[in-house]
C-alpha cells in the first residue's frame, strides 16, 4: 500500500455502526441530518436506500451497513444520515449514530491490517488510536467502485 492512500492526521468525524467506530475526514463531510424521508428507487443496488430532498437538491441516500456487509437495522432516534461531497455530488450515507469529531497526529494512525481481499479493504485508509479504542478510518468515496457512482448518478437524474 502506498503511502497516499494511508490516512493523514487531522481530524475526523466518528460514527458507529454496529459496535465499530469508524472515522471519515471532516473535510469531506458537508453536514450531517436527522434521518428523515427517503424515497425508494426501484432496481437500484441493495445497498442504496433511494433519495432524500436536501433543500431542494435530490441526492442518492446509501445504507452504509449493507454497503460494509453488514445487517441492515431498524432506524433509531440516533441514526443519522451523513452528507459527503463526491465527485458526482453529495451523497447521504446512513449511520447508526454519529459520535464526535477527533483530531488525529500522525502517531495515533496506524495503517490498515491486511486482511485478506485487499481490493474489498481499499476505502479502509487506517486504524486511529482514540484513547484506548480503535476507529476504522475510512474514505467513504473509494468504497464505491466508478460503475457504482455513476449508478448513483443516474438515479439522482431519474428522480429529479
Amino acid at each position: 500500500m502506498s503511502e497516499t492512500t494511508k490516512a493523514k492526521p487531522g481530524q475526523y468525524l466518528t460514527f458507529q455502526l454496529m459496535s465499530e467506530q469508524y472515522g471519515v475526514a471532516i473535510e469531506t463531510v458537508r453536514e450531517i441530518n436527522q434521518f428523515g424521508e427517503i424515497t425508494p428507487v426501484p432496481r437500484t443496488p441493495e445497498y442504496v436506500k433511494g433519495v432524500m430532498n436536501l433543500r431542494g437538491k435530490i441526492i442518492p441516500v446509501v445504507n452504509l451497513r449493507v454497503k460494509f456487509g453488514m445487517q441492515p437495522q431498524d432506524t433509531t432516534r440516533d441514526t443519522c444520515i451523513i452528507v459527503i461531497d463526491t465527485e458526482i455530488g453529495q451523497v447521504g450515507m446512513i449511520v447508526d449514530s454519529v459520535k464526535e469529531v477527533v483530531d488525529l497526529q500522525d502517531n495515533q494512525i496506524e495503517p490498515p491490517p491486511v486482511l485478506g481481499n485487499e481490493n474489498a479493504m481499499s476505502f479502509v485508509r487506517g486504524m486511529g488510536k482514540v484513547d484506548n479504542k480503535v476507529v476504522i478510518l475510512v474514505d467513504i468515496v473509494s468504497a464505491f467502485s466508478a460503475d457504482q457512482m455513476g449508478q448513483m448518478a443516474g438515479f439522482q437524474a431519474e428522480a429529479a
